[in-house]
């Protein structure tokens, strides 16, 4: 039985998902998603319709949703021990949270057939790995959460969700389309209903216009697109009037850093390298897709085009942040490499053979301040005095420049949380985050920005821009939840002057009017068109660099 309580537009959503059965739940960040699907399954719970729930997580989040089903639900509770802290969690016997290594795995799924718990919490890792487990389990609703990780058409993890089938399912995420392609959404919506898009090539030759080399030149007829998804979406924003009174106000703000000599030096002939480069590829039409850079990635391989532009644009990108990230890549790379030709493999970041050239070839010998850092540092210190309640997340795409901000101000107690953290480290240290007082900086890479609730936060520091306008909308709303302790919460992006991090910030309002087009039938002209008339990289890189 659901235990919580519902604000009227969150009953909305609750309905439509048990009358309708299949939905796109696309709720803001921060507006309760999770606990209108739990409100909805344990609706059909009661009604005998759902026995069994699989919810399918990023392995950030296991945690997270085993404590929302104890608060929520009246499923018998457990302590579960995390480093030095306790977190209530359902009896294993009601709800199985995947976790260990394969043999322990094997046998939660063996548990799972022969007890039927209520819930099963796995990841979408454990979907790929542990396929033949996960596809004989009798489940009658499956939620996914944040179902962007559907997005793509040819990744493994998207091929096998969907041919997972049940009666009941349910796809969550404030972000549908995060890198302004409503392609995005009509992958996911194959799994939640196909028969609301219908066919890929309809699809493609109703909404989108392409060019002689197959890419996008615009967007078409949104408004249409909007009223067909909708059949199938319960969408609400955090500024629609029924879920504004619930929410805390946001104030964003923007400062703007200029680059000392040196620093520019360095970065006009990091822009000399990704002209050539551009220039090579025949690029100077800005026909080329730079789509996998902007939706982030593994790291690029170096001895394609592609790869050596994304290789130049991050070795640009961390300069701006800091000269060390480059000096540090360098490194990497290198320890690799020789480990490499030692036929040992070395676990760790590869780094960039890029950043090793840069080094090598004296691009940053003259380079010793860090001008953004500097600005950011004077920023939270300023945030963090001005009030002792005041908590601050910071963001960066770098995991390392958490590490660099915790050594610029030792005298705040800090946590990091980046991917490379257990789910156990991470849960640990957004506890002692929430918890203790004392700890006000939670620094954070973009594996902070999915599904994090740190309402206890009163600030938001961006370093830089995240790698798409959901990831980038993910980041700024980890703090904005209708739990939030403040009404009024501020957002600080921080961008260099005359760089690619202005190019990003526009890609990234590009990007977002696609999505607010489809989704909530604002930013497309008249006639329902979104054009791209962003100028291209080339033009930009000459008329900042000269």
């Amino acid at each position: 039985m659901f235990v919580g309580e519902l604000r009227p537009y969150q009953d909305e959503a609750v309905d439509r998902m048990v009358e309708r059965g299949s939905l796109l739940l696309a709720y803001d960040q921060g507006t309760g998603k999770t606990v209108c699907a739990l409100a909805a399954v344990e609706d059909l719970m009661g009604e005998g319709e759902v026995a069994t729930t699989l919810i399918v997580v990023l392995s950030s989040l296991r945690l997270q949703w085993a404590q929302a089903i104890a608060s929520f639900t009246d499923t018998r509770k457990r302590w579960l021990r995390v480093r030095d802290q306790h977190i209530r969690v359902p009896a294993e016997d009601q709800c199985v949270l995947m976790d260990g290594g394969p043999k322990k795995r094997a046998q939660l799924y063996r548990q799972i057939q022969e007890t039927q718990p209520e819930y099963v919490i796995v990841t979408y890792d454990n979907v790929i790995d542990d396929w033949q487990y996960i596809r004989r389990l009798d489940v009658q609703c499956i939620v996914l959460d944040e179902a962007t990780q559907i997005k793509s058409f040819k990744a493994d993890r998207s091929k096998k969700i969907k041919r997972l089938w049940a009666p009941y399912r349910y796809a969550l995420t404030g972000t549908p389309i995060e890198n302004g392609k409503p392609e995005e959404v009509f992958s996911i919506m194959q799994w939640v209903d196909p028969e609301v898009l219908g066919r890929w090539d309809i699809f493609d030759e109703t909404y989108i216009v392409r060019n002689a080399f197959g890419g996008v030149q615009w967007y078409r007829n949104m408004h249409e697109f909007h009223a067909v998804l909708a059949q199938a979406m319960s969408r609400k924003t955090a500024q629609d009037p029924d879920v504004a009174a619930f929410m805390p106000r946001v104030e964003f703000d923007e400062v703007r850093v200029r680059m000392d000599f040196a620093t520019r030096r360095a970065y006009r002939r990091i822009s000399e390298d990704l002209s050539a480069e551009l220039a090579k590829a025949g690029m100077r039409s800005g026909s080329f897709d730079l789509a996998a850079y902007y939706a982030g990635g593994k790291q690029p391989d170096e001895k394609s085009a592609q790869g050596r532009i994304m290789a130049r644009m991050l070795g640009a990108q961390m300069l701006l942040d800091h000269p060390d990230l480059l000096r540090k890549s360098a490194t990497d790379w290198e320890e690799s490499e020789n480990a490499r030709q030692a036929g040992v493999e070395k676990a760790s970041w590869p780094g960039s053979k890029y950043a090793y050239q840069v080094v090598k070839e004296g691009y940053l010998d003259t380079v010793q301040s860090a001008p953004k850092l500097d600005a950011v540092c004077q920023r939270i210190r300023e945030v963090l005095r001005a009030d002792p309640e005041h908590k601050l997340i910071v963001f960066s795409f770098f995991r390392d420049m958490g590490s660099i901000l915790q050594e610029a101000l030792p005298e705040y107690d800090s946590v990091l949380f980046h991917g490379q953290l257990s789910t156990k480290a991470r849960a640990a240290a957004k506890q002692h985050f929430a918890q203790d007082p004392a700890c006000r900086l939670f620094l954070a890479s973009d594996a902070g920005g999915y599904g994090l609730d740190l309402p206890e936060a009163s600030h938001l520091i961006n370093v830089d821009y995240a790698s798409s306008a959901g990831a980038q909308d993910q980041r700024n709303s980890r703090h904005r939840r209708t739990s939030s302790t403040w009404p009024v919460i501020h957002v600080t992006d921080f961008l260099m002057v005359d760089t690619l991090e202005e190019r990003k910030r526009e890609q990234l309002t590009l990007k977002r009017r696609v999505a607010t087009a489809a989704l909530d039938r604002r930013g497309a002209d008249d006639k329902g068109r979104i054009e791209n008339d962003v100028e291209t990289l080339t033009a930009h890189l000459a008329r900042t660099a000269a």
